[in-house]
């Protein structure tokens, strides 16, 4: 890294963030260094000023050079780079105490503790019981009951009990709180990062501890945690992914689904949806084509909940699945609003490859070659598995709408391509097994139905073959 901390700190937070900073250091609870504050509102300034849409990134790196950092901070003095290096570490440290400030203040409970906590250490008892029974109501009263909220309880419940231990008796002290939100946290908590594992497990990530993650499952059954959605949730997933042949999981995981969403902070839903989706394309590739339909109604159901779409982002891997779902489904008119609809949510970056891409699929899924051909002949994808579909789809195209030359063409191209990468892995043989194929195919005479029927039989007995049911097909007389 070859900027400060302090630049590239200050360089990621927005206007607001820096406005509030520059107030901060006049604060003298904070800041008692006029050369700091001079520090931090030439820094603001300079970042917050206009710039034309030609202005180079190389005017900003000078206006924040060494040199004129300095010149900000003391004016009229020789340059010291020890002076402003002492000077930029003074600033950091209040920027660190403004973001952590800042974070607490975004969240109540922790806000709600450390008052508690500075109040007991302060002896200011009739203050402290007030604000704590203050503070357990506004928790009691929070809609949301995910792994955090039941920490939150247990921290504040124990900051009581830190100050009731020294004054009343052991028998007098409820110590069931205490223990009902810890577990119900660690519960919650293990479960949800077990999900998370057990979904990049299937990818080829590192294993998550079997015997470990047997114990946990055990422990929320025998604890009688089940009632709580956190635990329930995660729970029920838990075991739809070690044991897929038992639908009763998956579907105990959409009843508490169902009954408790709204118990959730976005974010978390948003990932619990996820998880739920990940383990029907699983099933979906084990060739249970029932959860088909399951991930497309958890996809439309996240989609109105507006889950999907971050900081106005939709994942382009999010907007390509969930077409291709719904297109396998049927659901074209659905399909295609959504299209249309959240092509604008895609980044500006990858918005009009992808775009062309899906709506090129579109037209290939009517049997409208002669529009798709040209869209995915144009295509530039930077995603090699997109890419490698766009080329299916057009090597298919061209063979329907027999464009022989321009196919043997594509079959080159496309397997020198396919050699030259190196980590494609089993996606590499599945492609090269139907360039082959498709050669051979293009070779025999539709006529020939000895030849035909011997190139049926070795697509068939070949396990990885792209575009197979096709290949066979195309292989019938």
């Amino acid at each position: 890294m070859t900027e400060s901390f302090l630049l590239y700190t200050l360089r990621r937070l927005d206007a607001r963030d820096l406005r509030t900073l520059c107030q901060l250091v006049r604060c003298e609870a904070f800041n008692r260094r006029e050369e700091v504050a001079l520090l931090c509102e030439y820094i603001s300034t300079t970042l917050n000023a206009p710039k034309s849409a030609g202005e180079k990134r190389e005017a900003l790196s000078a206006a924040l050079a060494q040199e004129r950092l300095f010149v900000a901070a003391f004016p009229g003095r020789p340059y010291d780079n020890r002076a402003l290096r002492h000077t930029m570490s003074y600033l950091l440290d209040v920027v660190r105490r403004y973001l952590a400030i800042s974070e607490m203040e975004n969240t109540s409970a922790d806000k709600h503790l450390y008052l508690c906590r500075a109040l007991r250490h302060r002896n200011l008892d009739e203050m402290l019981q007030y604000e704590w029974e203050r503070a357990a109501r506004q928790l009691e009263n929070a809609p949301e009951r995910n792994a955090r909220h039941h920490l939150d309880r247990y921290e504040l419940h124990r900051e009581q009990l830190e100050y009731l231990a020294p004054r009343a008796r052991s028998a007098d002290l409820d110590l069931q709180p205490l223990n009902r939100h810890l577990s119900v946290f660690y519960l919650s908590d293990m479960l949800r990062h077990a999900c998370s594992a057990l979904t990049h497990q299937a990818i080829g990530a590192q294993s998550y501890d079997p015997e470990l993650l047997e114990a946990v499952v055990q422990l929320a059954e025998k604890a009688n945690r089940l009632d709580e959605p956190s635990v329930a949730l995660y729970y029920h997933l838990c075991r739809a992914f070690r044991e897929p042949e038992q639908a009763a999981h998956f579907e105990a995981w959409k009843l508490v689904l169902g009954h408790s969403a709204d118990r959730f902070p976005a974010a978390e839903l948003r990932d619990i949806f996820l998880l739920g989706i990940n383990h029907c394309i699983r099933r979906m590739n084990g060739g249970d084509k029932t959860f088909i339909r399951e991930a497309f109604e958890l996809y439309r159901a996240a989609l109105s909940k507006n889950l999907l779409v971050e900081n106005g982002r939709l994942s382009g891997f999010t907007y390509k699945n969930i077409i291709r779902i719904g297109t396998a489904l049927g659901e074209h008119e659905w399909v295609e609003h959504f299209f249309e609809t959240y092509q604008s949510a895609l980044h500006a970056r990858e918005r009009e490859p992808l775009y062309r891409y899906n709506l090129a699929f579109l037209y290939f899924q009517r049997q409208d070659y002669a529009r798709a051909m040209p869209l995915l002949q144009q295509l530039e994808l930077d995603d090699r598995l997109n890419l490698l579909d766009a080329r299916r789809m057009l090597l298919r195209s061209y063979y329907e709408l027999g464009e022989f030359k321009a196919l043997e063409s594509l079959l080159g191209s496309f397997a020198a391509y396919l050699r030259r990468q190196k980590d494609l892995g089993y996606h590499l043989d599945l492609n090269l097994n139907l360039v082959r194929f498709t050669r051979r195919l293009i070779e025999i005479s539709r006529n020939d139905h000895k030849l035909l029927e011997k190139l049926r039989l070795e697509v068939e007995e070949t396990d990885k073959v792209a575009e197979k049911a096709w290949l066979l097909s195309k292989c019938q007389f």
